[in-house]
């Protein structure tokens, strides 16, 4: 029998990894083949059989900014591939939701600022009684005691490989959110509250008349903020961007504090910063924060 060998430079399967489904994906799924990775680095095709089996480590900066840059990826994200602070799952999760999140906004400023505002106050008020309801005062927030609030929907952990999670409509006006089953990773929070998001501003839309009438232009942006707002309310945040070393990783830390995705986290942090007072120490500390932390 042959002996299983010991990858030498495992993280640097899960880049190769990486930068195939995030070609494939910006290729409509279309198939990528290896040399196509690996001459985005000028590998020649021993060089990129070595990459892709773990043989050859590639965590040199000026490799990881061309990936980047390539691939218009955050340097952050493929930083964290390499080094291992992220999985190959995570990290794609982590791409398709900064895409995601971005074309949200796009859309919401078809319908204007003003609109814009009145929609994330409206969520805004929604979620500060959901937190008061749960007496959430500590981050992170635990999805069970949001969840319990919503009679017509439950949670249940099952074995899944395609998703995170998945909505399933048991009768009508009742829900099941399903998730994977294992380790509860940010990403899986993310996604649950996404489903709930989808649950709420949709389908039943009409058990909430705070609310108001439904946008489609503003649909997606109010679930954006429903999601940022619960998870890492701006108050708290902003408690928290307080106590921070501005000298550490800003992102890194806080999205481990509230235990959300890095894309969730970096969105809300500009939604906070964009509304703080131009005048504000705290807005000028944090938006350098955020520059040295991108």
């Amino acid at each position: 029998m042959k002996r299983s060998e010991t990858v030498k430079f495992p993280n640097s399967i899960q880049l190769f990894k990486f930068c195939q489904k995030v070609m494939m994906h910006q290729r409509g799924n279309k198939k990528v083949n290896d040399q196509e990775i690996g001459n985005i680095l000028e590998f020649n095709p021993s060089d990129c059989s070595h990459w892709k089996r773990g043989e050859k480590s590639v965590r040199s900066v000026f490799a990881l900014a061309k990936l980047s840059e390539t691939l218009n990826v955050e340097a952050s994200l493929i930083h964290d591939l390499a080094s291992g602070a992220a999985g190959l799952d995570e990290a794609f999760f982590e791409y398709l939701e900064s895409n995601s999140i971005t074309a949200t906004i796009t859309k919401a400023r078809d319908v204007g600022e003003d609109a814009m505002v009145a929609a994330r106050q409206r969520v805004e008020t929604f979620v500060a009684q959901l937190h008061s309801q749960s007496q959430f005062t500590t981050a992170p927030l635990y999805l069970p005691e949001v969840i319990r609030f919503f009679s017509f929907v439950q949670m249940q952990p099952i074995e899944m490989i395609d998703r995170l999670s998945r909505v399933l409509r048991t009768k009508p006006g009742h829900y099941v959110i399903n998730y994977r089953k294992g380790d509860l990773k940010a990403q899986t929070r993310m996604s649950v509250l996404k489903d709930l998001a989808r649950i709420i501003f949709e389908a039943e839309r009409t058990r909430f008349p705070e609310l108001g009438a439904v946008n489609e232009k503003l649909a997606a942006y109010e679930q954006l903020i429903f999601v940022s707002t619960l998870l890492a309310p701006r108050t708290m945040l902003l408690d928290e961007m307080a106590r921070l070393d501005s000298r550490r990783n800003v992102v890194s830390e806080l999205s481990a504090l509230f235990w959300i995705p890095k894309s969730l986290l970096t969105f809300q942090l500009q939604q906070v910063i964009r509304q703080a007072p131009a005048t504000s120490t705290l807005g000028q500390t944090n938006a350098r924060s955020m520059e040295l932390a991108s």
